[in-house]
């Protein structure tokens, strides 16, 4: 799995990260978020507001400035914090920390290399809408509320193509950021397709074919897909039952 971190993280100071904005230190520690009171609000700390020594994990940008998300370095555990899951049912916070705590919190999504039954072709599917619009995909998509990633790739498949699945290997888990505060972190398989008979679902998927790998590995955009096909493409990955 990869790391969203900067290798370099360490050496980083927080006035190197965003010097050109407003900039917001979101600290967490085992679950506690470290916020301040400013004007009868809770918000998070400022740059010089703490002298906790900080490593600094990424950055989020927002409409009021940056937010460098930091994890600290504490010799006990921090109680006088805020939880990190009541913060959302608290009136007294601002909104840039609901948004940011939000935007922590990392997106499930899968995908597949779904083989047509010949073992040849893989399945590609082209978006209708949303952020992947008019390009071509492998099958996947959001892991919902109480769903397994294995249980949400069988869903995701009826949903786009009306096929069912049989999972043979898990490639990888990776993580990604997309040009947002989120990070997402990609569940990703080889398949193989229990038929070929295609029903698309009419407002998700304008088209969807099978292409060859090579063609595939041509038309695919997605990171996660193509970090699956080069997991493929390596002989790596875990057999499922």
């Amino acid at each position: 799995m990869s790391h969203p971190s900067d290798p370099q993280r360490h050496a980083r100071s927080s006035s190197a990260l965003a010097a050109d904005r407003p900039v917001f230190l979101y600290v967490e520690s085992d679950g506690m978020v470290l916020l301040v009171e400013r004007d009868g609000v809770l918000s998070f700390p400022r740059e010089g507001e703490t002298a906790i020594p900080l490593e600094f994990l990424g950055e989020m940008d927002f409409a009021e400035g940056k937010v460098l998300f930091a994890i600290p370095e504490l010799e006990t555990w921090p109680r006088d914090w805020v939880f990190k899951d009541d913060i959302p049912a608290r009136a007294d916070v601002s909104p840039l920390v609901q948004r940011a705590i939000n935007a922590s919190l990392v997106r499930e999504v899968v995908g597949a290399l779904v083989f047509h039954p010949d073992g040849e072709r893989i399945l590609l599917v082209k978006a209708s809408r949303g952020f992947t619009k008019g390009m071509w995909n492998i099958p996947g998509g959001f892991v919902t509320y109480g769903e397994s990633p294995e249980q949400s790739m069988h869903r995701e498949m009826a949903e786009e193509t009306g096929l069912t699945l049989r999972l043979e290997k898990l490639l990888g888990v990776f993580t990604q950021k997309f040009g947002s505060p989120y990070f997402m972190r990609g569940h990703m398989y080889v398949a193989r397709a229990a038929g070929t008979a295609l029903k698309l679902k009419a407002d998700e998927i304008a088209d969807a074919q099978w292409f060859s790998l090579d063609e595939a590995r041509r038309l695919l955009m997605n990171p996660f897909a193509r970090r699956a096909l080069v997991a493929w493409d390596q002989g790596r990955g875990l057999l499922l039952d």
